[in-house]
Order: structure tokens, then sequence, then C-alpha cells
């Protein structure tokens, strides 16, 4: 690329460490701002025992095109397991990377930076405006807060936004984008998650996956050594995994009182799993979890240079709720780039001037 255009990424989560991959290596100069410490989003790990292991419970499937041709891509390899779930399809093989997926967020985040991109965490984008030149060429400015009360500007001439839709059009008010749109961004609807990551003295059941209604505070339990077994974790993994609306007690309660709240409803299906049995444990809350209500249209490109790569989009085109957003996300951001790689060819191709013959 002769003229290194600039991209700046909103999120350091899956979807945005996949773009960043892709554009750094064509070229572009990335740029990514992270809110958090740490990279990974949903997929965020913390070092459990000798291991890194997810905050919320992640697997891979056989149909996960996308997620499966990128960890080929970046020389991933993964194990393959028998699972036994509660209810229909009951036994499925799912998949896990050796090194978890810590492994696929550290290798993206070294492709990222070999290529000259840079990653910048405890940062918080307030604002993203937009400008033109006087040859209509758009340009963003997107403002940033820092953790120490300090603040960014970067310009850039394309940005992508992957958190949630409804965090974008808080920060957007300074582009061009219609009221229409900005209301059908604003009806997408999320579910908060609470979950819990236990490592036990014990295994308390054999099945792999297990959903309940709602009579616990939580409505999933996933052994994960069940299947990926104990590794160097130092016990057993359980997840126990609930979602809420931000408007309950619970989302507002201490973590010692959620922990009590799931533990009691856990030792009742469990009598066996007593708190003594418990090594260590971790809460995890996210306020933009699960998607309620998709929008019925494609809306991931508000404005010229400008796109939303957020699982809240990638349910378009389908009558069935995704099963693993990682994968969709996973393909939509590779849709993105294509779309910013190929307009930026394509901008070059026009820019060429043919000089004129001598003598004419």
């Amino acid at each position: 690329m002769s003229d290194r255009r600039s991209v700046l990424i909103v999120g350091a989560g899956l979807s945005g460490l996949v773009c960043g991959m892709r554009l750094a290596k064509a070229g572009f100069d990335v740029d990514i701002v992270e809110e958090l410490t740490y990279p990974g989003g949903l997929l965020a790990s913390s070092r459990i025992g000798k291991e890194y292991l997810e905050l919320l419970p992640h697997h891979l499937r056989k149909t996960d095109k996308a997620l499966l041709s990128l960890a080929k891509e970046e020389g991933l390899s993964v194990d393959w397991f028998d699972s036994l779930w509660y209810g229909r399809a009951s036994r499925r093989k799912v998949g896990y990377f050796p090194g978890g997926f810590a492994s696929l967020i550290n290798i993206l985040i070294q492709d990222i930076t070999d290529n000259g991109g840079r990653i910048s965490y405890s940062t918080t984008v307030s604002e993203i405006s937009s400008s033109s030149d006087e040859n209509g060429k758009v340009t963003y400015t997107t403002s940033c807060v820092l953790n120490n009360s300090g603040s960014l500007e970067i310009v850039s001439d394309y940005v992508i936004f992957t958190g949630s839709c409804r965090s974008f059009v808080n920060c957007s008010h300074g582009l061009p984008i219609s009221i229409n749109y900005r209301d059908q961004l604003m009806n997408i609807t999320y579910k908060a998650s609470i979950s819990i990551m236990m490592v036990l003295k014990r295994c308390p059941s054999e099945v792999y996956h297990q959903r309940f209604d709602a009579s616990a505070p939580f409505n999933r339990i996933v052994n994960h050594s069940n299947v990926f077994g104990t590794r160097s974790y130092g016990g057993n993994i359980v997840y126990l995994v609930g979602t809420c609306s931000i408007s309950d007690a619970l989302w507002i309660a201490s973590d010692e009182e959620i922990m009590d709240k799931y533990f009691s409803a856990f030792h009742k299906m469990y009598p066996v799993i007593k708190k003594s049995d418990i090594k260590s444990w971790r809460l995890t809350k996210n306020r933009y979890s699960v998607t309620e209500k998709y929008p019925d249209q494609q809306l991931y490109s508000p404005a010229p240079g400008m796109f939303i790569c957020a699982s809240g989009l990638i349910k378009y085109g389908t009558d069935e709720v995704p099963e693993n957003r990682m994968d969709g996300i996973v393909s939509l951001a590779n849709d993105i780039c294509e779309k910013i790689i190929s307009s930026t060819r394509s901008e070059e191709n026009t820019s060429v001037i043919t000089p004129l013959a001598e003598g004419i």
C-alpha cells in the first residue's frame, strides 16, 4: 500500500483483534483502544493454577467454520473431545485449544504488534466525530478518556466499533447518522450476565452442559473439567452462568452475596458438594452479554468508513439465534476487513493518473 491508510478499532475482544490482525497484515496503520486493563472481551482469561482459563465457558464446535479457519491460519491445533449434554443432542464433539483460548488471543495480539499495530488499554471512547476536506475525503476523530484522567484523540480513515450497539449510539452523536438508523441500533436489546467460575476439590456431575429454568439464580452449569480435564488448574472447573436485567437486585449485589445465592442453589442440586470443597472462585459480570432482540436488516456500516462489528448484528439473514457467537463475529470481522481492503484498493486504482504522450 503506497499510502498507509489508518484504522481505529474500539475494543480488544475477539472481533477487534481479528480486525486488527487482518488490517495490520494488509498494511494498514492500526490503533486499538480498550477500556479494560486486559484484552479478550468475553474471551478474557485469568491464571488458574498453572494454566490460563477463560472467565466465561467457551468451546469450539465442528460447525465453527470461520473460527476453525482462523485457528488453522494462525497455526493453532484443536483437541476434540466427547461431551455429555443434558437434554436433546446429548452427545457432542467439542473442541478446545491445548493452551486455552488465551493462546488465540495472544497470537492475534502478536500478529498486530509485529505488523506495527498498537493496543492501548484503560482507554475509554467518549465521542466519535467526522469531518470532510474539500475533496470530500472523510476522516474520523475518536476522543478517549484515560484512566489517569488524561485525554487522547486519534484521527483515522476508518473506525471499527466492536462494543455493544447501544454504546456506539451513545458515543456517536457527532456522526451524520439518521435518527431512524440510531433507533434501530437502540432497539437491539441485551441481557446482562453474572457468571461464577469455581475450582472444586471434586466433580459434581458427569454432564458437561446443563440448562435450568428460572427457579435458580443461574440458568447453566458447565463442568469444564469433565470434558477438558483438570490440566494444571489445581482442581475441577465448574461454571455457574446466569442472566439478569440490570434493574434486578442481584446485579448490584456484592460478589459475596451473589456467590451465596448461586452456591445455595447449586448445593441443593448437588448436596455432595459443600463450601469446604471450593478451593477458589471468581465472579464475572457483563453488561451486554446476551442479545435478546436482533435487527431485521443489516446495520454494520452506519456511515462511509465506519463499521460496527458487534454480536448484536450477527443474526441478520437467519431465523435462528446463533448458538456460538464467536464464529459469527469472526465471520463478520472477516467481511468488514474485506470491504475496507477492497475499498482502499479501489481508491488507489482510481487515483492513478496516466501521463499524456509527448507531442500531444
